[in-house]
C-alpha cells in the first residue's frame, strides 16, 4: 500500500476541479455559439490530440503507429461530420 499525502490529494482535487470541471463548463457555454459541425469536430478532435499535447508538454514522443492512427481517426471524423452536415458550408453573399 502506498501512502498518499495531503499534497497528492490537493493535486488530485485541483486537477479534477480545474482541468475537468472548468473545461466542461466552458465547453458547454461555448458550444451554444458554434454550428453543429464545428461542435462535432471540436469534441471529437480533443481526445485524438492528447498524444500531441503529451509530446509538446512532456516530451513523450508518440510512435509512428500512434500518429498514423490519430491521423486516420481525425480524417474519418472530419469526413463523417461533413457528410452528416450535408457538406461544407458555403461562405458567400447571404451566407
Amino acid at each position: 500500500s502506498l501512502p498518499v499525502g495531503a499534497g497528492s490529494w490537493a493535486a488530485l482535487i485541483l486537477l479534477g476541479v480545474f482541468q475537468l470541471g472548468v473545461s466542461y463548463v466552458l465547453f458547454t457555454k461555448g458550444i451554444r455559439h458554434v454550428r453543429a459541425l464545428e461542435a462535432s469536430l471540436i469534441s471529437m478532435i480533443e481526445p485524438v490530440l492528447n498524444p500531441v499535447w503529451a509530446w509538446i508538454v512532456h516530451g513523450e514522443v508518440p510512435s509512428s503507429f500512434a500518429l498514423a492512427g490519430g491521423a486516420l481517426i481525425l480524417a474519418a471524423t472530419v469526413a463523417h461530420s461533413v457528410a452528416a452536415s450535408g457538406g461544407m458550408p458555403r461562405r458567400g453573399p447571404g451566407a
